[in-house]
């Protein structure tokens, strides 16, 4: 009999919650396994936005126990030859597309295995060309949880799919840098750490922001005067843009995947 695996399975989507389709998840999930914990990471992630739904994955994986499931759909390949793939790292199993949302978080994590999923007895009986969500990956997660081995539900994987990301680009005095990412509260994350961006903090800095210019640094947004865009270092381990009580994105006219520029003085 297999043993029963400790972690939860946490679901990651673009479905949003106006549908029913991540209750349809749920819905298979506990089908298989009626004692499976579930954990709703998000399902906002902008519809198709794979490099998003990367960012999210990696930025939260630290943050769960060992054997946790991460089932992370988001998929505008569904149906195509793009494969259905079980990453296993270090510490997680990671179940999705291979289309790169995997890649970061599995990377980070070292991977030890990927298995192409073929084993059809693990799918739903009837798959829809349309939603592997529903008829493969949710079950598979489900499967896994069970205590499943990875080897019993696929064969040999190979290579996963890389995620291409923009890097800070060097430009004379300073760094062209991209705009990952727009929270709730509508603070800007830049694809810089730390690390990156502590020599122009050394030296005195100006980020230009379309026709902003900040030159602020605070460690937390209550430290910060109010109406006036800052950067600080956010939880995520990257530089973000924020603005005390209001939205920085709008107030600077910024959007994802936008350019700005960071120079020292």
């Amino acid at each position: 009999m297999n043993k029963l695996r400790s972690g939860p399975i946490v679901l990651l989507t673009d479905f949003g919650d106006i549908d029913p389709f991540t209750g349809i998840l749920k819905g298979v999930i506990l089908s298989i396994n009626p004692g499976a914990v579930i954990v709703d990471l998000c399902h906002k992630v902008p519809p198709q936005d794979i490099s998003c739904g990367a960012f999210m994955l990696d930025t939260a994986m630290d943050y769960f126990p060992k054997d946790t499931i991460f089932c992370a759909v988001v998929d505008p390949g569904v149906g195509s030859s793009r494969r259905a793939v079980l990453v296993e790292t270090c510490d997680y199993f990671m179940v999705g597309p291979d289309n790169g949302i995997l890649w970061q978080a599995a990377r980070r994590n070292i991977i030890k295995n990927v298995v192409h999923l073929t084993q059809s007895l693990y799918f739903l009986s009837s798959i829809s060309q349309t939603f592997h969500g529903r008829d493969i990956f949710a079950p598979v997660a489900a499967h896994l949880s069970t205590g499943i081995q990875p080897s019993a539900l696929g064969d040999p994987g190979g290579e996963l799919t890389r995620l291409v990301t923009d890097e800070p680009a060097h430009v004379d005095n300073g760094l062209i840098l991209t705009v990952r990412h727009i929270d709730t509260f509508g603070n800007i994350g830049l694809n810089l750490t730390w690390d990156q961006f502590k020599p122009f903090l050394d030296k005195g800095f100006c980020l230009q922001v379309n026709d902003k210019v900040i030159t602020g640094y605070y460690q937390n947004y209550a430290s910060a005067p109010e109406g006036r865009p800052f950067v600080l270092n956010a939880s995520t381990g990257y530089m973000e843009i924020a603005v005390k009580n209001s939205h920085a994105a709008a107030m600077t006219g910024i959007s994802r995947h936008d350019k700005v520029l960071l120079t020292a003085k």
